[in-house]
């Protein structure tokens, strides 16, 4: 009798093991596994604070668990031993942060961060790759995918390492083509960021996001020399960009697991508010109350038992991310995009070595001096279309939110390509 009890006792417990085992099984399936896809669309040190977003934005997401096999990444990689990076080796996203450069992939580096190995990436195309690791978003309809891009952009457009340029048609067609995942959030990081999605972003595509910029402003860079929480003196560039670190800062000192993608872009939206807007644009994502950032870039349970990073006590710049305090939204410390350039020169001719002053004055005029050709022929090329006294009238007539940038993007191309070529040969 004792025997028989034991018996239906352990085969109780085996088939009991059996059903949440089977159910636990059941879960991830459904749940799907959790891609990300890291761009840093720039090169050279002055742009260090796009790489720097990236990286930070790798840690978040390995302690946020999800995987290396999981997780793409494409940088051009010349920042952390760049002969002007005062710590070798070291890349900061803020003042005294941590090395954020550490044990980041190299996916896509170099001569390999290209167009086509983005748009592969993208697609998911093997095929399509050439050189780096081979890694591409080899996704199933239960998966989620998180694209996270920092660089430099303009109406229609953003920038990738090689030079080249990814317009809003093609990336929102390739997007569209794109059906083998579940749910995907994209957080773009560029001047004039909103022109990638307006009028572009069908609802029929289960695909939320949020952009630094609206289609026709700037966005802004952060932690800047000589500026409200400026980085150490030996660095002469801005460390992250506003948009960015926001999000990034915002997921490391909140509750993932409680906090929906409609909150966080709420403290984006009010914490950004210095004199522009942010664009929300939503594809099929409608419920976004209850949409939560664990979706996307953390594992569900794993990160409040992770090591998180280092559990510096915020600023008070970045005291918004928690409490949002009335007024703690006007920015003294911002550059605007555009502007870092000159920034970045003027901080290479106060820094000490005589070098650098040197090259710095040469870098600086010659800057200016394209500005002006190109203030000069943007104006008069405006009083021949349109008459100079009306400017003001022509500026009102801009297009609606529901509307794209363009009806023809060919002839944008066209533009751009005109409009650089001509820089060739411009007088001084």
């Amino acid at each position: 009798m004792e025997r028989r009890m034991r018996f239906w006792v352990v085969a109780l417990i085996v088939k009991v093991c059996m059903i949440i085992t089977m159910t636990k099984s059941k879960g991830q399936e459904d749940y799907g596994v959790q891609w990300a896809f890291l761009i840093a669309g720039s090169k050279g040190y002055r742009n260090y604070r796009h790489q720097a977003d990236v990286c930070h934005a790798y840690q978040v997401l390995r302690i946020g668990g999800l995987k290396d096999e999981n997780i793409i990444v494409m940088m051009y990689d010349d920042i952390a031993y760049n002969k002007e990076n005062p710590h070798p080796g070291y890349i900061a996203n803020k003042p005294h942060g941590i090395n954020v450069y550490f044990n980041v992939p190299k996916d896509y580096t170099g001569k390999d961060a290209t167009k086509e190995n983005f748009y592969a990436v993208l697609s998911g195309k093997k095929s399509g790759v050439k050189g780096g690791s081979g890694k591409v978003l080899d996704t199933n309809p239960d998966d989620t995918i998180f694209i996270f891009f920092s660089g430099h952009g303009n109406t229609g457009l953003i920038a990738l390492p090689d030079g080249r340029t990814v317009y809003a048609d093609r990336f929102i067609n390739t997007l569209k083509a794109k059906i083998n995942y579940n749910k995907m959030v994209i957080y773009l990081e560029s001047c004039n960021a909103g022109s990638m999605f307006q009028g572009l972003l069908p609802n029929n595509l289960n695909i939320y996001a949020t952009t630094a910029s609206n289609p026709f402003e700037n966005s802004y860079a952060f932690y800047c020399p000589k500026r409200q929480s400026s980085p150490p003196p030996q660095y002469t560039v801005c460390l992250g960009n506003l948009y960015s670190i926001s999000w990034l800062e915002d997921s490391e000192q909140n509750d993932r697991e409680s906090e929906s993608l409609n909150q966080q872009y709420l403290k984006k939206l009010s914490s950004l508010d210095i004199g522009g807007e942010i664009l929300q644009a939503i594809g099929g994502l409608r419920n976004l109350q209850s949409i939560y950032s664990w979706d996307y870039i953390f594992i569900r349970h794993f990160y409040k038992n992770s090591l998180r990073l280092e559990g510096k006590k915020i600023s008070q710049r970045m005291k918004y991310l928690q409490d949002l305090v009335s007024g703690c939204n006007k920015i003294a410390g911002k550059a605007e995009m555009l502007d870092e350039i000159i920034n970045y020169m003027f901080s290479l001719f106060n820094f000490k070595l005589s070098w650098k002053r040197h090259q710095a004055q040469i870098e600086l005029d010659d800057e200016i001096s394209r500005r002006k050709h190109e203030d000069q022929s943007v104006y008069l090329i405006w009083k021949i279309l349109f008459g100079e006294d009306t400017r003001s009238i022509m500026m009102a007539n801009l297009r609606s939110d529901a509307q794209p940038l363009v009806d023809d993007w060919n002839c944008l191309r066209i533009l751009k390509k005109t409009a650089a070529a001509s820089q060739v040969c411009r007088v001084p």
